[in-house]
């Protein structure tokens, strides 16, 4: 017998842990990490891409600024 919930407790954790990676990886990088947390949180995928798509383009900016300085 199932109990009330009980099938979208694992989607719940999963949420609530990629929320926590992506409050932890936006403290990381100088970002907001109350912010991530709930956008992890309420839209995991779309945090997901777009925590990776900032971070790429911070990445790309420091490679330019130390070929720039080199």
């Amino acid at each position: 017998m199932s109990t009330v919930g009980g099938d979208f407790a694992p989607y719940g954790l999963a949420a609530f842990l990629f929320a926590v990676f992506c409050a932890y990886w936006a403290q990381e990088t100088a970002r907001s990490a109350w912010l991530w947390f709930f956008l992890g949180l309420l839209l995991p995928p779309i945090a997901g891409i777009a925590l990776l798509s900032k971070n790429a383009v911070r990445l790309e900016r420091l490679a330019q600024r130390r070929k720039d300085n080199a």
